[in-house]
């Protein structure tokens, strides 16, 4: 499992409270910027500047390299704020094949709603790079204890869960009912939606392990996507030539992606009431 520290870097833990000030200029402005950076997450944007400085006393930045496992499947789990690119969540079936069951960018977190509790045992798999970028990471200790007395951040939690439970119940039938060519359509909107360009770093063989089919289902279903003029393919990369067209082929469940990136437009939750 690789990670890897980047940016402002990982400050140690220390026991400084909401209530206590910055102790020097330069500790504030760096907790500042970093605060700033961190606005690129939209649950961390819903938050005050003060909080987020003080999460960010906490927390360690790793870069999010294309293909890393960032966390394993029975393995320690940690609450990632991705602040660019794409995590997806990969689980083990007993015959051995996998399936993807979660897709995460700077529009949420992972692992913020299933760690909040000691006693709720979490379950989960793998954690795998899709698109790299950067993530803002927290140990489960501090998160939790942090979430027992901020009602602000319980508030954003529970937006954000609110928007699971939304995305989970669109795409519950998805690996059991729709076709492949409209789940790997899908799938490259979700990454487009996550890297912001036409053209995806992306096999074969990871949309085959994604979505828990044969490799030659992927090749068919690219095939089919490519002689309609919607995508190009080479070596290892996939460019999109029509965006529309790609939407119409994909599954229902790319109103997913589509929330996704109003929310990524949107910065932060609303809340109402």
């Amino acid at each position: 499992m690789t990670t890897r520290a980047v940016g402002w870097d990982a400050t140690k833990p220390r026991t400084r409270t909401l209530a206590e000030p910055v102790r020097s200029r330069s500790e504030a402005a760096r907790l500042a910027a970093a605060a700033e950076a961190a606005c690129s997450n939209v649950l961390l944007a819903s938050l005050s500047q003060e909080l987020r400085e003080e999460m960010l006393t906490h927390a360690q930045a790793i870069r999010l390299e294309l293909g890393d496992v960032v966390e394993q499947q029975g393995g320690p789990k940690r609450v990632f704020f991705p602040l660019s690119g794409m995590l997806t969540g990969v689980r083990t079936r007993d015959d051995g094949s996998h399936y993807a069951y979660s897709h995460r960018g700077r529009e949420s977190a992972v692992n913020a709603i299933g760690v909040a509790r000691p006693e709720v045992s979490v379950g989960g798999g793998d954690l795998v790079v899709d698109v790299p970028g950067v993530a803002i990471v927290l140990d489960v200790p501090y998160y939790r204890a942090l979430l027992e007395r901020s009602t602000e951040l319980l508030r954003a939690v529970l937006s954000h869960a609110s928007h699971v439970i939304n995305w989970r119940e669109l795409s519950a039938d998805c690996p059991g009912h729709h076709p492949v060519k409209s789940r790997t359509a899908y799938f490259l909107l979700l990454l487009r939606v996550h890297q912001s360009s036409d053209t995806l770093e992306v096999t074969h063989a990871r949309i085959a392990e994604v979505l828990g089919v044969r490799r030659q289902s992927i090749s068919e279903a690219l095939g089919e996507l490519k002689s309609r003029r919607v995508i190009s393919l080479d070596r290892g990369r996939i460019t999109i030539l029509d965006r529309s067209a790609l939407w119409q082929n994909a599954c229902d469940c790319r109103r997913n992606a589509d929330s996704a990136r109003e929310l990524q437009l949107a910065g932060r939750f609303e809340y109402t009431g």
